[in-house]
């Protein structure tokens, strides 16, 4: 049993504040965006990586205002990416995320497509939802009915500790300094400010405020809908911190959720429109779930690794050792299989481990937020962990959220140790101290991670040493090294992709473009004929392999390859380039010509390439050709 508390060690009444409680407040939130600019400030000019350039750096639709008005109507705009030749999931991902999306824009507007200002939003969103955790969590254990035996500073104690380890844990990183990850961090906050503004509408005196605040929170979850998917659960969060923590009878608590309740089918609603658009009308339950590119898992086998991962992602939380971009994780075909029934088996006593805590000590409001941040995170993780198959099994920023209720129950277990054992000052001193320590470590870790975002090639060596026997890790490896003019090295790891996945025929483009540069135009030739038999409409394949037979002497190949790509992609300006190039050589100087003019409409001539039109033009007209 606990010792009770003395009188004086006792919280005061909801509503009112400790003295020295609004000071201690404001230096709080100094020092917590102090260690935000402290650990992310630096990373302000790390370059985009991955999927930054897919759905930011090359995305058309991102730096278009008329994207967020869907370009006229739904079902045209849900295709119009993939009637670009570009991947269908650019559409689908603006349609269900209009927020963050329109974020980007603005980012874009200010200051084009430098990361600094996109990293700087996102270093600005993290500091913002581990003062939003603070603020929840403080105000959560002072206003609940069950708070009488609360000790005096327990509740900044554990809103602090919390906000704090949320703050500076390496495993957030991928939600911060992966630009593109701004849907998670942005997500968060919505739902942060959702459960905060939930429960001062609860505590309102006033009607009129209280409906204010109600309105607002409500806003707050629909919006988050539109920033990404995983507010769908925030009813279910609300329902439980109201009933469990708050101490609300559950009918009110109930009837309190029923506005937002209303909010949940927004979602499901637009995934089947979407699906029905992209199917000509008829959208399955099989293409609706996989309304995410290319998840290629059956649902069944993908929730069943989903066990699996969950405890991953607890395990990482606790200890982050072994953090990976790229995750090469398993696929479980059976439940019997060890992994799976195991996991099944932990989950299950995780749960009901956490129901009898409750029941026996639920009545202290610090015990009751303990289990319902074990219980937060199994529900918010249930939205990328469950029937629905995403394209990656496992990847770091969907913790993001679901970490925000194990830290919690984390700050909760360490104020209890403190205010239950640690009744002499020297143990009270060195429990914070132990718990400064552990920040400071955790702080460091996420320091050290940093240095592998630094570059590229650093991103994707400590991905390919962590998942040798995938083939994403290596296939990246190889342009990064290729944009830093380490052609040998970009040689070597797109030919172990290709050994992993010998499919692959942007791996064969990749590995011409390589070899075409190293000046190995034969290697090239080889490499490129076998991507061009796995993908023959990949225009820049087939201008590789044009370039590799002119360089070869074979300037009748080479002008067949050069012309596919241009019938594939009209608007490519080197193929164009590339053309005069071979027309100047077979004496064809008026098509020379036209090529050239061609090129000089995409984009004007260069002082070399003007001065060359001069020369060919010149030849036009000394064989009394026509000028185009």
């Amino acid at each position: 049993m606990h010792p009770v508390a003395s009188v004086s060690n006792v919280a005061p009444p909801p509503g009112r504040s400790l003295p020295g409680s609004a000071r201690f407040q404001a230096c709080a939130m100094l020092l917590i965006l102090a260690f935000g600019l402290l650990l992310y400030g630096h990373t302000l000019l790390f370059p985009f990586v991955f999927d930054d350039y897919i759905y930011l750096v090359d995305n058309p639709l991102m730096k278009d205002w008329r994207s967020f008005v869907w370009r006229g109507d739904f079902a045209a705009f849900a295709n119009y990416s993939k009637n670009l030749g570009l991947d269908p999931d650019l559409s689908t991902n603006l349609i269900l995320r209009p927020v963050t999306y329109f974020t980007f824009y603005l980012n874009y507007l200010l200051d084009g497509m430098q990361p600094r200002g996109f990293r700087a939003v996102n270093i600005a969103i993290h500091c913002a939802n581990a003062l939003l955790l603070f603020g929840l969590v403080s105000r959560l254990l002072r206003t609940s009915r069950k708070n009488g035996a609360l000790p005096a500073r327990s509740a900044d104690f554990i809103g602090l500790s919390a906000a704090l380890l949320f703050l500076v844990h390496p495993l957030q990183i991928e939600s911060v300094t992966y630009v593109v990850q701004r849907f998670t961090s942005l997500a968060t906050l919505f739902y942060l400010l959702t459960v905060l503004t939930f429960l001062r509408a609860n505590n309102a005196a006033d009607r009129r405020v209280a409906r204010r605040w109600r309105i607002f929170s409500v806003a707050s979850l629909v919006v988050g809908m539109f920033t990404k998917e995983f507010l769908f659960t925030a009813p279910v969060m609300l329902l439980c911190l109201d009933w469990l923590v708050m101490g609300t009878p559950f009918k009110t608590a109930f009837r309190r959720i029923l506005p937002y309740g209303l909010s949940l089918p927004l979602i499901p609603i637009l995934i089947f429109l979407i699906a029905t658009a992209q199917n000509a009308g008829h959208a399955s339950l099989s293409a609706t779930l996989n309304i995410t590119k290319g998840a290629g898992h059956e649902s069944y086998y993908y929730a069943l690794t989903q066990l699996s991962v969950v405890l991953t992602y607890l395990r990482l939380i606790l200890l982050p050792r072994g953090l990976n971009l790229d995750w090469d994780f398993p696929l479980t075909t059976s439940l019997l299989h060890g992994p799976a029934l195991g996991s099944a088996l932990l989950i299950a006593a995780l749960l009901g481990g956490a129901a009898c805590w409750y029941r026996r000590w639920g009545h202290d409001v610090r015990h009751a937020l303990l289990c319902c941040g074990v219980l937060w995170f199994f529900v918010t993780v249930a939205i990328d962990s469950s029937i629905v198959p995403l394209p990656d099994l496992m990847c770091e920023h969907r913790s993001y959220l679901p970490s925000v209720g194990i830290l919690c129950a984390l700050a909760c277990g360490a104020d209890l140790l403190r205010t239950a054992y640690c009744q002499q000052s020297l143990c009270r001193y060195a429990l914070l101290a132990l718990m400064g320590a552990g920040i400071l470590a955790l702080a460091t870790a996420t320091n050290l991670r940093h240095q592998v975002w630094h570059s590229e090639i650093d991103i994707w060596k400590d991905t390919a040493s962590k998942s040798p026997q995938k083939f994403r890790p290596w296939f990246n490896l190889g342009p990064a090294y290729f944009e830093k003019g380490r052609l040998q090295e970009a040689a070597t790891c797109t030919r172990k992709a290709i050994q992993l996945q010998p499919t692959q025929a942007v791996a064969y483009r990749n590995l011409g473009c390589v070899e075409n540069a190293l000046g190995r135009h034969r290697e090239a030739l080889e490499a490129l004929r076998v991507g061009a038999r796995l993908a023959p409409n990949d225009y820049a394949l087939q201008f590789e392999l044009g370039k590799a037979y002119a360089c070869l002497g074979d300037l009748q190949q080479g002008e067949v390859a050069f012309k596919t790509a241009l019938s594939l992609r009209p608007s490519h300006r080197p193929a164009h380039l590339a053309m005069v190039s071979v027309c100047y050589k077979l004496q064809r100087f008026d098509q020379a010509l036209e090529h050239m003019r061609k090129a000089d409409e995409l984009q004007p001539l260069e002082p070399p390439e003007r001065q060359l039109a001069i020369h060919i033009a010149q030849l036009v007209q000394q064989a009394g050709g026509r000028l185009p």
